[in-house]
Formats: C-alpha cells, structure tokens, sequence
C-alpha cells in the first residue's frame, strides 16, 4: 500500500509539474499540442480543448507536455512559426521551462500553509519549558508538571539561574547520584509563563539507573509552542509562515545537496543520506506517513514536491535549470549551436542521472534486505 501511495504522489507532482509547463504555454501563446496522463503509447483520447488534446496512456505514471516545434531544430533558414516553442521570445521559453517547477514550489507552500492554519503557527520560545515528563521519572515523583519552565537550580545551597536546556543538561549530568532543588514557574500560557517560582526536591538518577530512551531527570524539552488567531486572520498568516518555511526548505536542500556533491567528488562515495525511489518507500513506511492521517501524509507530499521542485532547478541538462540556462545563453550564442549541444548535453544527463538512480537503488535494496 505504502509503494502504491508514493506512486500516486509522485504521479500527482509530476502531473502539476506538467500543468505548469501547460498553462505557461498557453499563456504566452504557444500552442500545446498534447497534454498526456502517465506515458506513451497513447490508450485513448479523452478530449481536445483549444488545440491541445488530453490523452491518458498505458504507462499509469506521471504526464508530459508536448509543445508544438519542441523536438523541432532552430534553423536561420526557415524562421519558426510564432506559435511553436522555438518561435516564442526567449523571455516567454525561460518562462515556460520553469513553470513546473514553480508550481511544485507553490503547491508545498499551500499544503504548508493548510496545515499551519489547521494545528496553529509554531513560535520558537524564549526559556526552558518542560513539554513532556515520563511517567515514574524522579521529576513525575515530585511532581513536575508538563508546560512549566525550569527557571533555576539549587545544588549545595548555590542557586543558579537556567536560561536554556544546555544549562539544565550541563547540571544534571555533572551531578547525577545527588538531590538538587529545581525551581519552575507556574503553568505557562502560549509563550508567557507566571512568575511564580515552584521548587522540587529532585533525585538526579546515575546512567545506571535511568531506563533507555530517558534523562536522569525524566523530561523532554518544548521548543515551540502553537499560537492561534483570529478565524479570519488564519489562513493569511498561513500563507505567510507557510511560504517562509517553504523558502526554507528549499535552501536547507540546496545546502544538503551541495554537501553530497563535495562528499561524492572528494571520496567517490555516494552520501549516505542520498536515497532513490526504494529508500523513499522504506522511509515513508518506517514513519508511518501514510498511516498516521490525512495531514501527515499532505507533510510528507509536501516536502516531496518542494524537493522536485529545487532538483528540478538545477542547472543540469536534461533538466528545467539546465534548458533554462542554455536557453538565456541564446541571446549571446547561436539558437542552432546551443541547440546542438543541448541534444548532446541532455543526452549525456539523462545517462547520467539513470546511472545513478540504478546505483542508488542498488544500495537502497542492500541497505532494505540487510536490517
């Protein structure tokens, strides 16, 4: 069930991805030809609007966009017709290459932005707040209460104050086997906390004594907190910290693939973090994204689409980023020169990247069938 989802969801990126493409087109006047679900050989077509015919075909993955003059080789003797790929503006092509991608940006954004007006907008907090204490823990036993902040901490008579959970993490390690005096505030609201300063008598347990998965003092710190507005005020502000932590992501995966690249180069070795279409499955499932709500997997799908859209940026033939820059380099370099060498270019990509995705999956597999 899990590989049958992921195909769905691939499929839907990249049939935005394609719509993109479409609606540029035929914004900018270029007559598209055919719109076509999952790939050829055509089954049937479904119907035709203004010139373009809607096709489903037999491959049940993803869809593509065929332009009217695409495959077509720019030539000075016969100038292209105005409606074809190659006769539109250099200006109007750049737009049309990158569409896909912006689509699958902005659909990331938008799923972002429902969940964000849904579950609330997270804000960082200023302090140490408790978010979680494990039952039978020595801070359950004196009666540390979830959503209070440690404000300070008394060892041997000296009481010093706690500013972030380093500071409670350096203490409690440098005193473990001893009772300290933990000071908190009273229930906090949102991100404010009462000034009201609790103490506990707090048995620290040694490394011995704590079970796996726990601290010596048995609590889990709270980074954010979920903060609601106004009805009408929501799905604005969700756009907005939506988009913002899209943007984000986008340059997070720039730095992450950047960092892969220097790795792979300078050791020859593929990145450990790098994964294909069978490490994705095994991930997704190992999570339960497809399990644990609608809103869960709307994350993952989200994440996905913003990943397609950054890789499919990248200025690497046969890719969007790729045809786009040779296509801006049209206006210092001949049409047909830099036509020719994107034939050569893309074609070299394409041979590339499937090398590659065969050795990741390869790994991938090894790695699946030797947990």
């Amino acid at each position: 069930m899990t590989i049958v989802l992921i195909i769905l969801a691939l499929s839907f990126l990249i049939t935005i991805h394609e719509f993109g493409h479409f609606i540029a087109a035929k914004m900018r006047g270029i007559v598209v030809e055919e719109f076509g679900l999952g790939y050829p050989p055509r089954a049937i077509t479904l119907f035709t609007w203004k010139g373009t015919a809607f096709s489903l075909n037999w491959i049940p993955f993803g869809g593509f966009v065929k332009m009217a003059g695409e495959d077509a080789s720019p030539s000075k003797k016969s100038k292209p017709e105005k409606s074809s790929y190659y006769g539109a503006s250099l200006t109007s092509r750049l737009i049309v290459l990158l569409a896909g991608a912006g689509v699958n940006f902005l659909f990331g954004a938008l799923a972002f932005a429902v969940i964000f007006t849904k579950f609330g907008i997270p804000v960082e907090i200023q302090g140490v707040r408790i978010g979680y204490v494990a039952p039978g823990s020595p801070a359950a036993e004196v009666g540390i209460q979830a959503n209070t902040e440690i404000t300070a901490i008394t060892i041997a008579d000296e009481t010093t104050a706690i500013s972030t959970p380093a500071d409670v993490i350096a203490a409690v390690t440098a005193h473990r086997g001893e009772t300290v005096l933990l000071h908190t505030s009273g229930p906090c609201q949102e991100t404010a906390c009462p000034e009201i300063d609790l103490t506990f008598e707090t048995y620290l347990r040694t490394e011995e004594e704590t079970p796996a998965g726990e601290g010596s003092l048995g609590v889990q710190f709270q980074q954010s907190v979920q903060l609601f507005y106004p009805a009408w005020q929501m799905p604005f502000r969700g756009i907005a910290f939506g988009t913002k932590e899209a943007v984000n992501l986008g340059v997070t995966i720039v730095g992450l693939l950047g960092n892969m690249m220097s790795e792979m180069f300078s050791s020859g070795k593929l990145a450990p973090e790098l994964s294909g279409p069978v490490g994705i499955v095994s991930q997704a499932k190992t999570m339960g994204v497809f399990t644990a709500g609608f809103f869960t997997a709307l994350s993952f799908v989200a994440m996905l689409s913003i990943n397609l859209a950054v890789m499919n940026v990248l200025p690497i033939p046969p890719l969007d980023g790729g045809k786009a820059v040779l296509t801006a380099l049209e206006s210092v370099i001949s049409p047909k020169i830099i036509h020719r060498v994107e034939y050569y270019l893309s074609y070299g990509g394409y041979v590339a990247l499937l090398g590659l995705i065969v050795i990741i999956t390869i790994r991938d597999v090894v790695r699946l069938f030797s947990v």
